[in-house]
């Protein structure tokens, strides 16, 4: 589960972030996650709740956010939305394309106190 070493690279980002900005308790987190990332959302939570006893995050509140999946058709140059169980182009029907959007990880915001 991979989850859980993205959730310490997190955790070390939050706790940089709250160190930098004296905040002694996080109780919101933002995340951004792409669904072609490779994580899953529930095992990154279940992560959260593990590795974060005792941490200033403990606690607190983890929103993620899943952008569209936004793909470029090498065949007719379309931007597209795509979904994760048919990513073929709606234009032209080709399966050669570019993930222009989803597979971000980003904390994109923290809140503390």
């Amino acid at each position: 589960m991979h989850e859980v070493s993205i959730a310490e690279n997190i955790l070390q980002i939050v706790e940089d972030t709250a160190s930098a900005n004296h905040l002694g308790r996080v109780v919101h987190v933002t995340l951004e996650i792409g669904q072609f990332s490779g994580v899953e959302p529930d095992l990154l939570r279940f992560a959260f709740e593990v590795i974060g006893k005792g941490t200033l995050m403990q606690d607190s509140e983890i929103e993620i956010i899943t952008p569209p999946l936004l793909l470029y058709c090498h065949t007719c140059e379309t931007e597209y939305l795509g979904e994760l169980d048919d990513l073929r182009c709606p234009a032209c029907l080709g399966e050669q394309f570019d993930v222009l959007q989803g597979r971000e990880m980003l904390v994109r915001s923290i809140t503390g106190s």
